[in-house]
């Protein structure tokens, strides 16, 4: 006669399970579910999704909040007008916890243009998948998902709220998702940011430099350049005295650049310019940096008789600084891959992502957790497969315990 296991066993029998492979099984568990983890990046990947079209994202965004809400999500469409759609989904704590929740955030947005696929393919190749859009950041939305998914099927799930946001804008600064962000992050005990790890090592970012964009415009006097030169004020023999001025604000070795990367003006050869233009990119390191350099690109005076500066912008993502309860962080994710039996290390970067608005929020934030790979934004754009599987295992594990 067949014996059949009573169901109230079989609960405990996978409670039991479950509670083991907190303890020791991770990485066996990632494995088991490393099909369906490469079949939703493909999924993923195959749309391409680049900032500027907005029914490319929305459709993105469609599929994203289907498989959330699958999960049991509290799952909310936030309409936008010139991004695709954002999107957040909410878990309540199991037990009425007083917990401050865990925050997992990416972005569906890509910087390749429509077309980008049919050139350069989706494709495996000496351990790697290539495909534009697979490491920044495809993987990390595909990890996000299929971790919480065997979280809920394994009964790992944590004892406090959780709370996802994908949106469709962090490749142009997040100018239409910062307030969602900041929405999001408030009140988080920790924040997961499922961007690529920094560099070929894959390291935690956990530092990130405040990014500023300013636009100086000077106005001058249009005149003849040949007949009556002296009746004119050129505004660009004025932009170069300013950029000038810009250059000395440099101060490299503290991380602090100022680059004149854009430059404009004039009407025609033979005209004394009477407006020119610079768009200044500004790089810090600490919040402190970031008000002296705004107050002395403020201060900036014109130096030619006749003409005037303009001076517009701001900070669009303040720095990420590593304060010593990211460290703690860091350090315990750290711990983990090297009990899951890989190395991950961590890293400063220039570039910005909106792990600085969650951190400048206050919440102790993990940046680059979400894929290891090579030329994120470049030709040959991919994820390294075995250290994907090595992510969500290590994604599952601080989503349960920390």
């Amino acid at each position: 006669m067949q014996s059949v296991t009573p169901p109230t066993i079989r609960a405990t029998h996978s409670k039991l399970l479950a509670l083991d492979r907190t303890l020791t099984d991770w990485p066996a568990l990632a494995k088991s579910h490393k099909t369906e983890l490469f079949e939703l990046i493909e999924k993923l990947v195959l749309i391409e999704t680049p900032t500027n079209d907005k029914s490319a994202n929305d459709h993105i965004s469609s599929i994203a909040v289907e498989l959330l809400k699958s999960l049991g999500g509290d799952v909310k469409v936030h309409p936008q007008s010139d991004y695709g759609d954002h999107i957040t989904a909410d878990w309540p704590a199991k037990n009425d916890s007083s917990a401050g929740h865990a925050l997992v955030v990416g972005h569906l947005d890509t910087v390749w243009p429509h077309g980008t696929l049919e050139r350069m393919g989706y494709y495996e190749e000496d351990g790697r998948m290539y495909g534009p859009g697979v490491l920044d950041m495809k993987a990390g939305i595909a990890t996000t998902i299929i971790g919480l998914r065997t979280l809920q099927e394994e009964g790992l799930w944590p004892d406090r709220p959780i709370k996802v946001l994908f949106n469709t804008d962090e490749e142009v600064g997040s100018p239409s998702s910062r307030p969602l962000v900041e929405e999001s992050a408030n009140g988080a005990e920790y924040a997961l940011i499922m961007e690529p790890g920094q560099a070929e090592a894959g390291a935690l970012k956990t530092q990130r430099k405040g990014l500023g964009e300013f636009r100086i415009t000077v106005e001058g006097k249009a005149s003849h350049a040949g007949a009556f030169p002296e009746r004119g004020a050129s505004a660009i023999h004025q932009l170069s005295h300013t950029i000038i001025e810009l250059q000395k604000l440099n101060d490299w070795p503290n991380g602090v650049t100022v680059n004149s990367g854009l430059i404009s003006g004039g009407s025609a050869r033979n005209t004394i310019p009477a407006y020119a233009e610079v768009t200044v990119d500004v790089r810090v390191r600490t919040l402190e940096q970031a008000e002296q350099i705004e107050s002395q690109l403020r201060a900036l005076k014109p130096v030619i008789e006749g003409t005037s500066l303009k001076i517009e912008g701001g900070f669009h993502r303040p720095p990420m600084e590593r304060t010593p309860e990211l460290a703690i962080l860091a350090g315990k994710l750290i711990d983990w891959s090297h009990e899951f039996g890989f190395e991950l290390t961590e890293e400063s970067t220039g570039g910005g992502s909106d792990a600085n608005l969650t951190a400048a929020m206050g919440v102790p934030s993990a940046d680059g957790l979400g894929s290891k790979g090579l030329n994120p934004h470049a030709e040959g754009e991919n994820i390294e497969i075995s250290a994907q599987v090595d992510r969500l295992a290590l994604f599952m594990k601080a989503i349960n315990s920390l």
